[in-house]
């Protein structure tokens, strides 16, 4: 009974059994039974298997399923499934082996150990003290033309500028060019100051790889002709990696190409760049800003400013500040419309040095112009020393030109009326007014300021006749009437 144990196993019949006198015989069919039903289920086990137990122990083998069909959708490797037999790990063996293989046909196409293909390899340089990469061609020996053909590059080309520094007040240019190893020129160029009049505190500046000068590439230029232009060798700009150009390769019109080693001469109205300085600069507030001849809107605008424009404060009067525009030279701006860093308004010096207004003139009220200035036959053949400019009765009068009111109020002739001295000679006269006039004599007016309102009054007996509202307005000159017209805008 102990053999019959150890040949079915501990874990079915165990030594309390056969101690205790269990019977054995009724395990014994019970284990077969399960033994069968587990051998049932095992359908992947091995035909030959399966038969030396089933008459080991004595039990009758089951009828065997037909064998699958060999094909595309059920592959069968010795009874079991291809999916079953190809696990996770061996999958992950599999992806490992085909990139090592991939790496290793990548290699091989780019290595250039067996030819005299051309190439491209970073060199620093220090003369810039920044690290300047170039690309050169490898010498071929008895290769065919067509591995002397250019590869494309394994990584981006860097850029020209990979440095940028904000201007200080008081910081010249060549300051800054000894920091980063060039020289002023190099920064005069490379930031389009030949177009500034100043050098503005805050400007940034873009700080190249090497000492040169930028470049916009012409229609019909190559890099022949524009190497030959700033007296260098093609080489110099074809090897420049940020221009990013190839071996034969022409540049587009249009494009920045950067010369290294470039060099042209400068303005004839800078001497020396490495002493331009940084100054204390304004931008303009507002689009269409004013710059005028001097501090008022009597005088004549010299260029319509668009906003963020740089201008450099020189002095002040009253709320406008003088300013160098650069190519629009000097002039007035507005304080208002001017922002400048603070405190920079209040430390400017007061200036009177700037030139009267010009006389400005505007028509002195709006309507229909009656009467002009000359003879006439209507209502009788008279001299008519002046505009008739009718309109509604009550609309206002303005001063035609700043000046001095010598008179006001009823007038021989005009009725109620005002007359203005506006210096060398020059003298006007309002008449037909509704009314006794808003200025008085000793006034200083300006022009377009109201004097009065419109009508039909007259003085008959000096010979004053109106029939209708409307404006008589003279213009003389050293005590002449003259055609307002010659004045008037």
């Amino acid at each position: 009974m102990a053999d019959t144990a150890r040949t079915l196993g501990a874990r079915d019949i165990t030594a309390p059994d056969i101690a205790l006198g269990r019977p054995v015989r009724h395990r014994l069919g019970a284990l077969r039974a399960r033994a069968a039903l587990r051998l049932r289920r095992r359908g992947s086990a091995h035909p030959a298997a399966r038969a030396a137990r089933a008459a080991l122990e004595g039990w009758p083998l089951p009828p065997q399923p037909p064998p699958a069909p060999r094909g595309r959708r059920a592959l069968l490797l010795d009874g079991a499934p291809l999916a079953r037999l190809f696990t996770p790990r061996m999958a992950a063996h599999s992806l490992t082996s085909l990139l090592v293989l991939a790496a290793a046909l990548l290699a091989g196409r780019f290595s250039d150990t067996e030819s005299g293909a051309t190439a491209a390899h970073p060199v620093e340089a220090s003369g810039a003290d920044l690290p300047v990469l170039v690309s050169y061609v490898l010498p071929a020996a008895a290769q065919p033309d067509d591995a002397l053909a250019p590869r494309p590059l394994l990584m981006p080309a860097p850029e020209t500028y990979p440095e940028y520094h904000t201007l200080a007040e008081g910081e010249t240019l060549a300051e800054v060019a000894a920091r980063y190893g060039v020289d002023a020129e190099t920064l005069f160029w490379s930031n389009g100051l030949e177009d500034e009049s100043f050098l503005a505190a805050g400007r940034e500046l873009r700080i190249p790889r090497v000492a040169g000068l930028p470049h916009t590439v012409q229609p019909g230029e190559t890099v022949e002709s524009i190497a030959a232009s700033y007296g260098v060798s093609p080489d110099a700009i074809l090897l420049f990696l940020p221009n990013r150009l190839r071996p034969g390769e022409q540049p587009r019109p249009g494009a920045e190409l950067f010369i290294p080693g470039g060099r042209q001469p400068l303005p004839p109205d800078i001497a020396d760049v490495a002493g331009l300085r940084a100054v204390t600069a304004g931008s303009v507030r507002e689009a269409e800003t004013n710059l005028r001849t001097g501090p008022g809107r009597a005088y004549d605008r010299i260029a319509s400013l668009d906003a963020g424009h740089q201008l450099r404060p020189v002095a002040r009067h009253a709320d406008w500040v003088k300013v160098d525009a650069g190519e629009h030279g000097s002039g007035w701006v507005r304080a208002d419309l001017l922002w400048l860093p603070p405190g920079a308004l209040e430390a400017l010096p007061e200036t009177t040095d700037f030139p009267p207004p010009p006389p400005r003139w505007v028509w002195p009220t709006w309507g229909q112009l009656t009467s002009p200035f000359g003879w006439r036959r209507v209502p009788y053949r008279s001299f008519h020393n002046g505009l008739d400019i009718a309109n509604r009765a009550g609309t206002p009068i303005l001063a035609a030109r700043g000046g001095r009111v010598v008179e006001a109020g009823w007038c021989s002739g005009y009725g109620y009326c005002v007359r203005i001295d506006h210096g060398d000679g020059v003298r006007t006269i309002y008449g037909h007014l509704l009314r006794k006039p808003s200025v008085r004599v000793g006034d200083i007016v300006d022009a377009g300021d109201q004097i009065g309102l419109m009508g039909m009054t007259y003085d008959r007996s000096g010979g004053g006749f109106a029939t209708g509202v409307h404006l008589h307005f003279t213009v003389t000159v050293n005590g002449h009437p003259v055609d307002p017209l010659k004045f008037l805008p």
